[in-house]
């Protein structure tokens, strides 16, 4: 079970990660459940793309 919120997590990611493909992959690697549905909207996807390195 993770202590930390999966969107908390994926912003984390986001700074170490070029698309949202690689935090997918890594937040189901650690976990966490529903990766698509957390992260599957346009909101979400373009704040996370703002994080990104690169």
């Amino acid at each position: 079970m993770q202590t930390q919120n999966i969107i908390e997590r994926a912003f984390q990611l986001a700074r170490e990660s070029s698309d949202i493909d690689q935090i997918r992959k890594t937040l189901r690697q650690e976990g966490y459940s529903n990766v698509d549905a957390h992260l599957g909207g346009p909101s979400i996807k373009a704040d996370l793309k703002k994080q990104f390195v690169g």
